[in-house]
């Protein structure tokens, strides 16, 4: 196993996988809903907020090059929003996947696979584009989209509460493709890469595992997506389970520590792959992966 850093981008061989962290852009979310029922005067020491209340959020959607198979791991908010949802994100620029594609070699018409976590906008809608009619098409026109089914009906109905991160619209041209494939529950999609049900942040988010080299890497979407949120009691107010989140973090930091595993941090600006330890306080902090 070996890790390289260049450019943004963190590289990580996992047996006869690589894994590619991409910076697909930044943007800017209210503190207090990162952090919940947390005092700001506690979590801003560690994430610290601008004037508006505002802290950075890295997109780090994932690349997994396993044989003839080339997956994405979610997708970034891409170049779909309208100005309204522009304000709303403060989105950092333009996408980069056409220049964090090209870096890697990778046509988007190699993509086989793209796999969501969840549907919120930050995490779909990459895999959309405008096309130069101004339409919108798919980034990945040969793959195939997997999601969990109870997350897909729950963005295609969505409340008072989700409406905002859930653009349905958008999110029907994956199922108008023909290229969307629904899973009910846990699920071994390739060899040596599977799904589990992780719910907490939404009630049919998953986690992504990837096991290779005797090492497993979990990409776990928004369960944790600061190393800030490491932390148990740190969770963010728009999670819709917080008691699940919860108890799913206890969960994997255990497994982190006895087992060994590699995070992949979808929104951390530091750390894309890391370790955990505890340090000699009995806290449970990050490690750069060698």
């Amino acid at each position: 196993m070996s890790v390289g850093l260049n450019q943004g981008r963190s590289i990580m061989r996992l047996g006869d996988f690589e894994l590619i962290s991409v910076f697909e852009n930044y943007f800017k979310l209210d503190g207090g809903a990162m952090f919940g029922v947390i005092p700001k005067t506690m979590w801003s020491k560690i994430c610290p907020a601008d004037d508006n209340n505002l802290i950075r959020l890295d997109i780090n959607p994932m690349i997994i090059k396993a044989g003839n198979e080339l997956i994405v791991v979610d997708a970034g908010f891409g170049d779909v929003l309208n100005e309204r949802q522009l304000k709303i994100y403060n989105l950092g620029g333009p996408t980069r996947w056409p220049q964090e594609l090209e870096r890697n070699s990778i046509k988007p018409e190699d993509v086989t696979a793209v796999i969501f976590t969840h549907l919120h906008a930050d995490h779909a809608m990459g895999a959309l584009k405008r096309e130069r009619d101004g339409r919108l098409g798919l980034r990945f026109p040969n793959a195939k989209y997997f999601v969990q089914k109870r997350e897909w009906q729950d963005a295609m109905n969505p409340n008072e509460r989700t409406a905002a991160t859930y653009l349905v619209d958008n999110l029907r041209l994956f199922e108008q493709s023909g290229r969307l494939e629904l899973l009910d529950g846990d699920a071994e999609l390739f060899p040596g890469i599977s799904v589990m049900v992780i719910g907490g942040h939404t009630p049919g988010m998953q986690g992504v595992l990837i096991d290779g080299g005797g090492q497993r890497t979990i990409y776990p979407g928004d369960l944790m997506p600061l190393t800030a949120h490491m932390r148990t009691a740190y969770v963010a107010a728009v999670d819709l389970d917080p008691t699940t989140t919860i108890i799913r973090k206890r969960w994997l930091n255990e497994k982190m520590l006895k087992e060994n595993w590699i995070l992949a941090f979808d929104h951390d600006i530091d750390f894309k792959f890391a370790k955990f330890k505890e340090d000699e306080n009995g806290k449970i902090v990050p490690v750069k992966v060698e």
